[in-house]
């Protein structure tokens, strides 16, 4: 049978002459022998410049910058800072949107402090930016007036500079490699085994509950920086109550977990000086550390006068509306007056620094038919309230209608069983005088009135406190 394959176009034949088998086999190798046409190479070169050219116009999207909003600072320890993102004119992008509402969202949680910041103490939200050649980080420390037992929070944003993206925290924990529940795992045994230390010879059996990751960062190189929070209490409190719980931040980089210490003497920042932002005018992470004010100082709050500790322990001054009594203060009461003033050295407690006591009085005092008076200064508060008060005037009158002239009848009819004769302090006054209190104890406000012929010739209030 013949089985001699037929020649075809597609084919090299072979014949069985071993010349022959030689050149063709060099003609296979040796390519063409013809150079390819002029306008071949024109357009292949033109080809690789256009796709070299699509590589070169991605281009990172246009970058945005930090306008600070709101930074606010008072005397109250209130300090808010909240920025806003703010592209080139005419750009958009659907990230800082989002960023910017996230921010605005924020913003309007403050939003009473701001309106109005008496009542407000210690509300914080301290911004810490930090930027590198890929990511924009906006982290916050959160904290309000609360005792030691608990902890600031977290609140943080990340912007890719490169893709123009917000970075969830799913991509974050994949930079480091891990997943959230490796991540928990990891400062849980960290923060256990740092407690079983501290704790290396008492008899206690602590847990660590709740952790969990509140927000993060990515620095220079990459690599992220977690913050989460957790609590510290007794295994079960039913069995063994050891303990009184307490709620911690702790902040996680490079697989080291550590605990933010917010109430130390003087506490470090959240974020290192060298990997955050300096802006201006500076935030509170540049002047607090610095031992500085903030530029233009801090805001001195309009702060309305308390109310006294009982409303029937003040007077009312004929044609004025506010009362004064022991806990508050008003010199609205007493625009014509030309008080003498002088500080009260002796006087205690003293309860911060800058504070201090102070006698005032005018028309020689209360028992020679003036006014004097003990208050005390809160330097934090700017204020003054009252400890003690007489009055020998008869424009001031009490609640009940009882002013300087009235007769022991009168009074014994305004105040009907509040009142008794018994002596109970001879400190200031051994006259002839009848007293309230609404302690059955005698500590608290107390209402004097002190007789001579049967007529109050004066009138004290005064804060007998424990």
């Amino acid at each position: 049978m013949n089985q001699q394959m037929p020649r075809t176009p597609f084919s090299t034949g072979l014949s069985g002459s071993a010349r022959e088998t030689e050149i063709r086999l060099r003609n296979i190798f040796a390519g063409p022998k013809k150079r390819p046409p002029l306008p071949f190479l024109i357009l292949m070169f033109a080809i690789a410049i256009f796709c070299g050219n699509l590589v070169s116009c991605r281009q990172r999207p246009p970058e945005p910058s930090l306008v600070m909003e709101t930074q606010y600072y008072d005397r109250n320890d209130n300090y808010i800072e909240i920025p806003a993102l703010a592209l080139p004119a005419g750009e958009e992008n659907d990230a800082v949107d989002a960023i910017n509402a996230a921010l605005n969202d924020l913003r309007s949680q403050y939003g009473d402090l701001l309106d109005n910041s008496y009542g407000f103490v210690e509300e914080q939200c301290l911004f810490y930016p930090s930027t590198t050649d890929r990511y924009l980080n906006l982290l916050f420390y959160r904290d309000t007036f609360t005792s030691d037992l608990n902890t600031g929070h977290i609140f943080s944003l990340v912007y890719d500079l490169k893709e123009g993206t917000l970075v969830p925290a799913e991509d974050a924990l994949a930079l480091a490699g891990l997943n959230e529940k490796a991540l928990l795992d990891q400062v849980t045994e960290q923060v256990l085994t740092q407690i079983a230390r501290d704790t290396q010879g008492d008899d206690l059996r602590l847990a660590l509950y709740g952790l969990t990751i509140e927000g993060f960062r990515i620095k220079a190189n990459g690599q992220p920086v977690f913050y989460l929070t957790g609590r510290i209490d007794d295994v079960d409190d039913a069995v063994r109550d050891d303990v009184s719980g307490a709620d911690y931040l702790y902040i996680w980089e490079d697989r080291a977990v550590t605990t933010y210490d917010q109430y130390s003497g003087k506490p470090s920042p959240l974020v290192p000086a060298e990997e955050t932002d300096r802006l201006d005018p500076p935030l509170w992470n540049q002047w607090y550390f610095a031992g500085e004010e903030p530029v233009g100082g801090f805001v001195q709050v309009d702060t309305p006068s308390p109310e006294p500790y009982d409303p029937e322990v003040c007077l009312y001054r004929d044609g004025f509306s506010t009362p004064i009594g022991p806990g508050s203060w008003t010199d609205s009461m007493f625009p014509d007056f030309e008080p003498e003033t002088s500080v009260f050295k002796e006087g205690e407690p003293i309860y911060q620094p800058g504070d201090y006591w102070e006698n005032w009085s005018v028309d020689g005092g209360g028992d020679a038919g003036g006014v004097s008076a003990l208050r005390y200064y809160s330097a934090d508060s700017g204020s003054f309230s009252l400890n003690r008060m007489e009055t020998g005037r008869a424009d001031m009158v009490t609640p009940r209608g009882i002013r300087v002239g009235a007769t022991r009848e009168e009074v014994l009819a305004a105040y009907p069983g509040l009142l008794s004769d018994e002596k109970d302090w001879t400190w200031a006054y051994p006259d002839d005088y009848l007293w309230y209190c609404a302690n059955e104890d005698g500590i608290g406000p107390h209402l004097y009135f002190y007789f001579v012929n049967d007529v109050v010739y004066m009138i004290q209030m005064v804060d007998l406190f424990n």
